[in-house]
């Protein structure tokens, strides 16, 4: 222990001091602290954070795939429209250079027409006429006779009649198929109009005698008659020679004017 008055080091258990005397006691022992540093802030471990995060997102995903794939069909379908968020109603656009993909379809084509199965609907209408001019010329004989005179008259008039469904018929048929078809067309209706002018002054020349009796003809349409049927003669000819080739060419018979 050092004395405070000389300085001498004494021992530490005497009381007074070896040289002086003094009384020594024991110096007040100073403790110096340190003031205790800051208390340091724990850094906070991100890793729980972090793992969280991940774990979410991963289950987002998950359950993004299964609403945005169709169960039946295996295509990407498109997020339903709810009330908040009402569906579009603008058309999407496409890509103006895009191409169709689909080939176009072609239209089949119709079967060629037969000239054949053409020319056998006008053969049946020539053959028609012919039964209708032996209708007639047997009426003209019973009026000429004075018998039947009624059944003659009727026959005359009905004569009439199926002149004008030949030209009817004539005058609608396809002759598409045949070459000089129209021709054809043209003169055939012109023997048949000619021969439906001689029906009809034969008619005028037999109907009186239904009122008058035979000596009540009228002689004017009996010329009438006689000059149409010349004419209707000479158109028959003028057809005939279209007709016959066509004819011949196409496996139909040939015919004379005494055959139309």
């Amino acid at each position: 222990m050092v004395c405070p008055t000389c300085g001498l080091d004494n021992d530490p258990a005497a009381a007074v001091c070896a040289r002086c005397n003094s009384a020594l006691a024991p110096a007040p022992v100073t403790t110096h602290y340190a003031p205790p540093p800051p208390p340091t802030r724990a850094r906070p471990n991100r890793l729980p954070l972090i793992a969280g995060v991940s774990v979410l997102l991963v289950a987002l995903a998950v359950a993004a795939g299964i609403y945005m794939r169709p169960a039946a069909t295996g295509q990407e379908a498109a997020p339903q429209p709810t009330e908040a968020q009402p569906a579009p109603t603008t058309p999407p656009t496409t890509d103006p250079t895009t191409q169709p993909t689909t080939t176009p379809t072609t239209p089949p084509t119709s079967k060629a027409a037969d000239p054949r199965a053409q020319l056998t609907a006008i053969d049946a209408v020539l053959s028609g006429s012919v039964a209708s001019r032996r209708k007639l010329n047997q009426a003209i004989e019973q009026v000429g006779g004075c018998d039947d005179l009624r059944g003659a008259v009727a026959d005359i008039r009905a004569v009439g009649d199926e002149r004008r469904s030949q030209m009817d018929t004539v005058r609608g048929a396809d002759l598409s198929a045949v070459p000089t078809g129209e021709d054809l067309r043209s003169a055939l209706v012109a023997a048949l109009q000619y021969a439906y002018d001689a029906d009809q002054g034969f008619l005028a020349w037999a109907e009186p005698t239904l009122t008058g009796g035979c000596g009540a003809a009228d002689d004017a349409g009996y010329t009438r008659g006689r000059a149409a049927s010349t004419s209707a003669g000479t158109a028959k000819r003028a057809f005939l020679a279209r007709w016959n080739p066509l004819a011949r060419a196409n496996g139909l018979r040939t015919r004379s004017a005494d055959d139309i």
